[in-house]
């Protein structure tokens, strides 16, 4: 049987010689160094892969530098949602109802925003075939509980958003192993937690000058690639803050009776 690799040890000492002598006897009665010296790496090697699996299963997570390729968009402007009538619930229950509309209202004027004008012409700055990653980072929100004649609600927001922008070669940059798709938040206090967090690699995510100290924006790192997932998301994919993001990132207040007069008359 040939072999493909060789390697070759160099010794000066008589110790060494005879103790590799004696524990190159193999067990059909003839003697081979290599055979002996081959048998010492590869019981480092289980040791090495013994080890690396234990740290895999311990929930530890590996850190990378932080991802900087982001940039800073903001919108703003008025909101107009349905007024549905919510019955059978609490005062509690009933704000947070109104909020999640008003969140995902939101979310639609942010999709028609960057649709409007970094993705057609003549302002576009993107090629249609990019993945835009949308975080929404901070958002001020005002809103009016009156009922227009279209029994609708209105309000005013300002939403700091985070793009970045994944085409092909973005994606193959990182080897397919950056999942953008699945960016979320995490508090510090949660990364070495396996119960809250799933994740054995996290990149954070750059902002400016962020106000929440608690947490961040990250992205979770693959062990193995992924192809770019070019034909089965929308052009424009909107993550970050929800209802439940603390007060340094969301503000929802309902309007006095002035703040009303002054936006809607």
């Amino acid at each position: 049987m040939g072999y493909k690799y060789k390697a070759t040890m160099y010794y000066s000492d008589d110790e060494t010689e005879a103790f590799l002598r004696e524990k190159a006897l193999k067990t059909n009665g003839k003697k081979s160094a290599s055979h002996y010296l081959y048998s010492l790496i590869s019981r480092e090697r289980e040791v090495a892969d013994t080890t690396r699996s234990k740290m895999d299963s311990s929930g530890g997570v590996h850190i990378y530098p932080e991802y900087t390729a982001v940039h800073r968009y903001d919108v703003s402007g008025y909101i107009s949602l349905p007024c549905l009538m919510v019955t059978g619930k609490d005062e509690k229950s009933r704000i947070r109802f109104v909020h999640k509309d008003i969140m995902k209202a939101i979310d639609q004027e942010i999709d028609f925003d960057i649709s409007n004008t970094l993705l057609k012409p003549p302002h576009q700055t993107y090629n249609n075939d990019d993945l835009l990653i949308v975080i929404k980072t901070d958002i001020h929100c005002s809103y009016s509980d009156n009922i227009t004649a279209e029994h609708h609600c209105q309000g005013t927001f300002i939403a700091s958003c985070i793009i970045i922008r994944v085409n092909r070669v973005e994606w193959e940059k990182w080897g397919g192993k950056y999942d953008f798709e699945k960016i979320r938040y995490i508090k510090y206090r949660d990364l070495a937690n396996p119960k809250v967090n799933k994740y054995t690699g996290l990149c954070q995510v750059a902002e400016y000058a962020p106000q929440d100290k608690a947490g961040a924006f990250f992205i979770p790192v693959r062990k193995t690639a992924k192809e770019f997932p070019s034909d089965r998301l929308p052009p424009v994919l909107i993550k970050g803050i929800d209802i439940n993001a603390s007060k340094d990132r969301l503000r929802l207040k309902a309007m006095n009776a002035s703040q009303k007069k002054r936006h809607f008359g």
